[in-house]
């Protein structure tokens, strides 16, 4: 016979209410290192989606399904240690975060190689790699009319070397470097032009 930690049904659903609740709040948290809130779309029915106006990319998608589990020990409930029950919201947190990174980067692989967007930076300086990064993205406008650059994820054994090559650019670099982010932004600033266009005027 199964031994349930509570003897009330109710105790018991609103004790795995709150903590689905707690697993979901940090799992947000810890999502908006990422990406931000405004950027997160909720699907409210049905298991597909379509994007037929989409240029980049797939014009169709479809949910997919990632889980863990954990064990919440009864002794140690009746023995007092409830600061167990955090434990294993931060395990299963830790886990489900995990999988959502892998699948964000693959869906990110995916696409930058179906479109052809990839730099090889192998015999490049980072500074290098990233404005010829920059030249083939399409950079989009902030709320605030500004360029909104790109994140950018390094692996954390590349970061010294990486402030040091950054350290090092020189000022004609840096020049060139300023001269692309200007005609990215006047390219973004006609794209949003001829968007607004489209629209009524009323």
């Amino acid at each position: 016979m199964t031994k349930l930690p509570f003897r009330n049904p109710g105790i018991e659903r609103a004790f795995m209410t709150s903590f689905a609740s707690a697993v979901g709040e940090n799992a947000k948290a810890l999502r908006e290192q990422f990406m931000l809130p405004e950027n997160v779309l909720k699907l409210t029915h049905g298991r597909t989606w379509e994007t037929p106006a989409n240029e980049i990319g797939d014009k169709a998608g479809t949910i997919k399904q990632h889980g863990t589990q954990t064990e919440l020990k009864l002794a140690d409930i009746a023995a007092g240690r409830i600061e167990q029950i955090f434990v294993d919201v931060d395990v299963i947190t830790k886990e489900m975060h995990s999988q959502m990174e892998r699948m964000m980067f693959d869906t990110m692989i995916h696409t930058t190689d179906k479109t052809g967007q990839v730099v090889d930076g192998r015999n490049k300086s980072f500074p290098e790699a990233v404005y010829e990064t920059m030249e083939i993205m399409e950079l989009p406008l902030g709320d605030d009319g500004e360029l909104s650059m790109p994140t950018m994820f390094i692996h954390p054994s590349q970061s010294k070397k990486l402030e040091k090559q950054i350290s090092e650019v020189d000022p004609l670099f840096e020049k060139k470097f300023a001269e692309l982010k200007q005609k990215k932004k006047s390219e973004a600033e006609k794209r949003e032009q001829k968007r607004l266009a489209r629209f009524e005027k009323r």
